[in-house]
Parts: C-alpha cells; sequence; structure tokens
C-alpha cells in the first residue's frame, strides 16, 4: 500500500499559494523542452525521412516479435525475482540488451499495442477503448517492414488483437483463430497453441531458404494470453494456491512455450540473423496500491514491462535509463536498416544497442476509463508524477529513484515541483494530441454480441475485466492449430 504525507490527496488548487525550491527541475524542463521541441508531425502520406544517419547494425534481418499479456517486469529472473519462473527468458537476457526502466503507454492492452506498433501515444493513436479501433490511416512497423519487402505474420490471442481493431495492418499472415470466440481469448490457455503456430511459421521459412527459394526477411508477431486474468496453475509449476502464485505459474508456463520458439531458431540456424525483441503490453496489480488487476491506475506495477532486445554481434548489457514502448518501433527499423514511412513518435535506442550511454527523456502514459475517468502520468529524470484528469484533480509525486515502488507520496513535500511537472505533462499531451489532429480516426460500435460478450468478461468503456468469482482450475488437453490452422487452445 502507498501512503501520503501531508493526510489527504494533493490538489492543483491546493498548490497554488505554496512556494518551494525547485532543485533539479532546470534539468527536467530542459528534458520536457526537448520532447517537445521534435513535435512529430505524422499525417499520412509523406515521404520518407531520409537517408539514414548511421548504418544499420544488422541490415535486412529477421524480427521476431514477443510479446505477453499482463507481464509484471519485477516478476522475471532478468528483473531481479528470486523464484525459478523464467529458465527461457533468463538465457535471452544473457545475450541482451535488457533494458530496466521500460514503461507502457497504459495499463491495458488495445491502447499499448497500438503505441508498440506505432510509436505514439494514445492520444495520438486515438485508440481508448474497444470502440475506438487504430485508424488505418496509422502505418504500422508491419506496413513499413512489408513495404520493405518483408514477408510479415502474426499470431493475435486477445481479441483486441483481432481485426476489427485495427491491429492486423501490414500483415501477409494474421492468425486469429484464438480469438474468433471472445470468450475463449480469455478461457483459454493457448500459449502452446500460439508457440506451435510461430515455430511452424520460422521452419518453414529456414526451410525454404535452405532449399533455395525464398530468402525474403520475415517480420514475425507472437502475442502470449495466459498471463491474464484468470489465473491457472499448471502443474507443472506448482508455485502455491493463492492467485498470485496461479498468475507465477503462468508465467512459467508461457516462459517455456517461448523457449521452444528460441531453441527453433537456433535449431533453423536463424538465430545468426534474427533479431528478437520481447516485450508486455502492461503489468498487473496484486495489492501494491490497494487494487487488483489492471486498467485502473497508471503505477508502476502496471506501466513498467520488460524490454529484452537481442541482436546478433551486439554485446548483452543492461540500460538504466527510463524507455518506453513507443521507442521499439524506430529502434527495430534501425537496427535493420529500414526508413520510417511518417515522423515517429518515439526514439532510437541503438545508442544503448551500441553500448553508448542513453540521454534520459520523458515518458509518459495515459488511461481513459471513461469520459470522465482520465488519468496521465509523466516519468522523468528522478520525478513520477500521475494526474487524475477528472473533477478532482489530484495530483500524485513519487521519487523513482530512491522509491520505486511507489509507496510515498510526496507531492506536498514538492509542491513547485508537482505544478512544474505538471505544465510539462500539459505540454506534452497537447502536443501528442495535435500530431494525430492529422490521421483519421474511428468512432464505432462492436456490435451487439461483441458487446454482450465484453460485458460479461468485465470489460466496461474499455477498461479490464473484473475476475470472475470462483474461477481456477488446471488446465488439460493439447493445442492443435498453426498459422493456416484452426485450433482455438485448451480450455482454462
Amino acid at each position: 500500500m502507498h501512503t501520503r504525507e501531508g493526510g489527504g490527496l494533493w490538489t492543483r488548487r491546493s498548490a497554488r499559494s505554496s512556494v518551494a525550491p525547485r532543485a533539479g527541475l532546470a534539468l527536467v524542463a530542459a528534458l520536457v523542452a526537448g520532447a517537445c521541441a521534435k513535435s512529430p508531425s505524422p499525417p499520412p502520406g509523406g515521404g520518407p525521412s531520409g537517408a539514414p544517419s548511421a548504418p544499420a547494425l544488422l541490415p535486412g534481418a529477421n524480427v521476431l516479435f514477443i510479446t505477453v499479456d499482463t507481464l509484471r517486469a519485477d516478476r522475471l529472473g532478468p528483473y531481479g525475482f528470486d523464484r525459478p519462473i523464467s529458465p527461457a527468458l533468463d538465457r535471452l537476457a544473457a545475450e541482451a540488451v535488457v533494458f530496466d526502466e521500460a514503461q507502457s503507454s497504459t495499463s491495458w492492452t488495445l491502447p499499448a499495442l497500438a503505441t508498440l506498433m506505432t510509436s505514439h501515444p494514445t492520444s495520438t493513436h486515438g485508440a481508448w477503448d474497444f470502440e475506438s479501433p487504430l485508424d488505418e490511416s496509422y502505418t504500422t512497423l508491419a506496413e513499413i517492414l512489408a513495404s520493405n519487402g518483408y514477408d510479415t505474420a502474426a499470431v493475435a490471442s486477445h481479441v483486441f488483437l483481432g481485426r476489427e481493431f485495427g491491429l492486423a495492418q501490414g500483415f501477409t499472415h494474421f492468425d486469429d483463430d484464438l480469438v474468433q470466440q471472445i470468450e475463449l481469448s480469455h478461457l483459454a490457455v493457448t500459449s502452446d497453441a500460439v508457440t506451435e503456430r510461430g515455430v511452424r511459421f520460422v521452419e518453414r521459412k529456414a526451410a525454404a531458404r535452405a532449399a533455395g527459394v525464398d530468402d525474403t526477411p520475415w517480420f514475425l508477431w507472437l502475442h502470449y494470453f495466459d498471463p491474464h486474468h484468470t489465473y491457472f496453475a499448471h502443474t507443472d509449476f506448482p508455485f502455491g494456491d493463492s492467485e498470485e502464485d496461479r498468475y507465477l505459474s503462468e508465467i512459467a508456463f508461457t516462459d517455456r512455450a517461448i523457449g521452444r520458439v528460441l531453441d527453433t531458431l537456433r535449431a533453423t540456424g536463424s538465430e545468426a540473423d534474427t533479431i528478437v525483441v520481447f516485450t508486455a503490453d502492461h503489468g498487473e496489480e496484486f495489492g501494491d496500491h490497494g487494487g487488483l488487476y489492471h486498467g485502473l491506475t497508471l503505477h508502476r506495477e502496471v506501466v513498467r514491462v520488460p524490454l529484452i532486445v537481442r541482436v546478433p554481434g551486439v554485446a548483452a548489457r543492461r540500460e538504466a535509463a527510463a524507455v518506453g514502448i513507443g521507442d521499439v518501433l524506430g529502434t527495430v527499423l534501425e537496427v535493420v536498416g529500414v526508413e520510417p514511412r511518417n515522423e515517429l513518435s518515439g526514439r532510437s535506442l541503438v545508442p544503448a544497442l551500441k553500448g553508448e550511454p542513453l540521454d534520459d527523456a520523458p515518458v509518459i502514459a495515459e488511461l481513459r476509463r471513461t469520459v470522465d475517468a482520465r488519468f496521465d502520468a509523466l516519468l522523468v529524470g528522478p520525478w513520477k508524477l500521475i494526474r487524475d484528469r477528472g473533477e478532482a484533480g489530484t495530483l500524485e509525486l513519487y521519487e523513482r529513484l530512491v522509491d520505486p515502488t511507489e509507496t510515498l507520496d510526496v507531492a506536498h513535500r514538492h509542491p513547485g515541483t508537482v505544478l512544474e511537472l505538471a505544465e510539462s505533462l500539459d505540454a506534452l499531451v497537447q502536443q501528442a494530441e495535435v500530431a494525430g489532429s492529422g490521421f483519421g480516426r474511428q468512432r464505432r460500435g462492436v456490435g451487439a454480441d461483441m458487446a454482450q460478450a465484453l460485458e460479461a468478461l468485465g470489460y466496461v468503456d474499455g477498461v479490464a475485466p473484473s475476475p470472475a468469482d470462483g474461477a481456477s482450475g488446471e488446465p488439460d488437453g493439447e493445442p492443435d492449430g498453426d498459422l493456416d490452422g484452426n485450433g482455438a487452445g485448451d480450455g482454462r
């Protein structure tokens, strides 16, 4: 649980009469000013941004994207978790650059993955809820790579990755069999099915290359869903009986499935020319700030995500600077030597891959639970500000370097800092909104059947589902299907 100094929630109104030192804010102001000066201008139809400023690290490499739903970074071995939960990811991290402070753009799936695929924050891409899919006017990573000769494929295991939500843009092969029935996408064990389809794709591409019939580079996106509530205990991973123990069991089960994909890269000889990007859409809360699950706050446990990038020939290291998932797209493009079609909102993290110091930069997160319930956050320098944009107008301030779990709200101690950070956050969000004005936006109903199914799962106005009472158990059966298959995975 977190506490607040001063006996109550801090509001913007309560601080305007206060004066406090602003130590260190000159640096923060400079960082925010630099980010605002970047001012992305991404209306569709623009030309390439120009010649690469530096040679690609691995030109024309394959790209394997692995994302896991609802995965807290601090529940993985590479991020300090002390239980044997993630041996496959431990091995990957030992050969990769591990970003210690990667932040999601929100705390639930659709807007986070839209950011990952476009580089843009939520106020730019506009995919706020399940009635606001990603508009086709936005250019995705898959579209950019496909236009540069890549074979693009994805295996979706979450309803929000279905075609109707806009994330299939640019994929030649888009396997969403696992989400054709919404209930099954939440109540099926799908990690093995996702892996089986991914393995078959990699094996097929490797065989075609070995036979000299197809040397096309590929982009494969695998999204794993099992750590999302409802959690189930897997007999091979008995962590305990509590809900969080079952969550850990789901992570371990998913890690094993991911390990099979990574092993296939090595076995087929694909590893040497494939970059691997591993991350998550958001984390999960287990009472850290008095709540459960995700999609309700922007605290660290739900927005900090793992980010592990392995590039053959690049030395393993750790990077401590804060980064956002919107930085991934530009990083991948620079590594493989492909130019973006439009201006990107994120930055490239290639300097970190080269072992160079990574400049600090502000990272924002946004959450809109309903029209009247909207939150945003700014992480910059030693600070993190969380703001409630509703009528209450509350602001929380955390010293993230000395209080990484955000347990002590120090807004009352630093009212001047709060005001300056709030102004900076306003500027960054406004910049994002202006950037999004050049795109089309969709606002549509989801249809009676889907709306009923989403409501039954607890989704209301695009927020995370509430737990199903009494849902627990163990899976059985075997997954079936590949990128062209029809299997829907085990029952949960």
